[in-house]
């Protein structure tokens, strides 16, 4: 038989699946392109399987069933070599006893393609300023309020990839973790059979919650990607608000408030490289009856990645940034007003009679930020996961005529500002575990080395045990590590969560 006429036999006899999955909306090849193109070679008196991947990303593995026994573990994307027969397949995220299954025959010399009917999901977690930021969420099945475990968000310019989640059709709820299934600060996703979902969730620093969900915008076909290694995307936004108000007490009021928004996002990705430069200008202003127009929003802000891929699990990057402003930073008085002036020299004056301060000038600080280190996924099984990321990163701050505005007894201050620059080893491993068929562990370890002395070491390890009692009650033990800038000792956290819901 020859190639051809063999796939053409695979995809006929994988066809075991889905008429109705939108592969438009993988961000890898479609299945067929990715058979065609797998290198792997048939034995003598062997078959083959194939099951596509969705995404380029970190897709869990499968397991391969023969008689009863474990034949192999496998990840899609790959050809597996296997012995004529039918075989078992085990997929999904979760827990081992959440997986779902999957039945195929394989062919004395033939490719056997398997198209999925599962669901893939990707979330990345954002924070207002459209920074990756790495923040976790849980995912819950919407009907029986099963946890499906953690997700975490990742920082793109480390080369980090999201995690894609493999999951049954139907519809699921995103919340913070620990989070209980009927708490109303949740958001929905509906999953279709063969098709891939992308959402943005995102994260709200000053609060600590989700505010935002929604789908990630596809600038172009499947097919145009495929043809380019170069994407760009410009956004122009901007916003107005008119505000009056007639108090019979006072006085008339009116403000106006106006913010403009211009975003870019240039890729360049191939098999080996991957390179981003993002841009992003925001320039707001606030206009009240009766005074100057002041600045409400000032930010200018240029990132570039870029990640060389030795293998699929295997890379060093390289990542860089720069944030500024574009304007001066004033401080308006309602009334003059001396100010107390302290120089870097150590010098003191006094500033007489001053109604307005320039705090800082346009252009500064202007910061820099570096990294480069080497990502590695060192352990991709059915069973454990783990990815480890090693890097030494820096930071300067460059400031010109700065100063610090404060009070000391009624009294009016600055005090002038002086460059900084720091350095610091980098690490972190994420680890996922199926310890056994009820029972997951997640566990993420980030830490900041900025000096040889391990009281300005930094860290958070946050480790969450997953037991599922029943098909409805399951058991969450919690236990979290922190020291960071803020702290004096490391602060520890632990919580007990038994979770049930049932309807009747």
């Amino acid at each position: 038989m020859s190639r051809r006429s063999g796939i053409a036999a695979a995809l006929l006899i994988g066809s075991v699946v889905l008429a109705s999955a939108d592969e438009s909306t993988w961000t890898a090849l479609p299945a067929r392109a990715q058979l065609q193109q797998d290198q792997v070679l048939i034995p003598k008196g062997k078959g083959l399987l194939f099951v596509p991947a969705m995404t380029l990303g970190n897709e869990p593995s499968y397991q391969i069933w023969r008689d009863g026994r474990i034949v192999s573990s496998a990840s899609p994307g790959i050809g597996i070599p296997l012995d004529p027969g039918t075989y078992e397949l085990f997929f999904g995220s979760g827990a081992i006893a959440q997986r779902f299954s999957k039945t195929v025959p394989i062919f004395d010399g033939e490719r056997t393609l398997l198209k999925p009917d599962w669901s893939g999901l990707v979330i990345d977690v954002l924070d207002n300023t459209r920074t990756a930021v790495n923040e976790s969420y849980e995912i819950l099945d919407a009907t029986t309020g099963e946890t499906y475990g953690l997700g975490f968000g990742i920082e793109e310019e480390r080369g980090e990839r999201v995690r894609t989640w493999l999951l049954k059709p139907g519809v699921y709820h995103i919340v913070r973790v620990g989070e209980s299934f009927t708490t109303i600060r949740k958001f929905s996703v509906q999953l279709q059979p063969g098709t891939l979902t992308q959402r943005n969730l995102i994260f709200d620093s000053g609060s600590g919650d989700f505010i935002g969900f929604y789908p990630r915008l596809v600038e172009q076909s499947q097919a145009f990607r495929s043809a380019t290694s170069v994407v760009s995307q410009t956004e122009l936004s901007g916003a107005a608000q008119l505000n009056t108000s007639q108090n019979t007490g006072g006085d008339d009021r009116a403000s106006l408030n106006f913010t403009v928004q211009v975003f870019n996002r240039t890729r360049y990705s191939t098999d080996r490289d991957f390179a981003s430069i993002r841009v992003i200008l925001e320039e707001g202003a606030t206009k009240e009856e009766g005074e100057d127009l002041r600045k409400s929003t000032d930010r200018a802000e240029v990132r570039a990645t870029y990640i060389r891929r030795l293998s699929p699990r295997f890379g060093p990057y390289l990542r860089g940034v720069v944030q500024t402003t574009l304007f001066s930073d004033d401080a308006r008085f309602a009334s003059p007003q001396d100010v107390v002036r302290t120089l870097k020299s150590g010098a003191v004056d006094t500033l007489q009679s001053r109604e307005e301060l320039t705090l800082a000038p346009a252009l500064s600080p202007l910061t820099f930020r570096e990294g480069v280190g080497i990502n590695s996924q060192l352990i991709r099984s059915f069973a454990l996961n783990m990815d480890l990321r090693l890097g030494v990163g820096a930071q300067q701050t460059l400031v010109t005529d700065n100063f610090k505005l404060g009070e000391v007894d009624d009294q009016r201050t600055i005090t002038e500002l002086e460059s900084t620059s720091s350095t610091g080893l980098e690490a972190l491993l994420i680890m996922d575990a199926r310890l056994s068929r009820y029972v997951n562990l997640d566990s993420e370890f980030d830490l900041l080395m900025t000096s040889r002395d391990r009281a300005d070491w930094f860290f958070t390890w946050k480790n969450r045990l997953r037991i599922v009692l029943t098909s409805f009650i399951n058991l969450d033990l919690v236990a979290d590590l922190e020291r960071n800038q803020t702290l004096d000792d490391t602060q520890g956290r632990e919580q007990v969560l038994l979770r049930f819901s049932r309807f009747f």
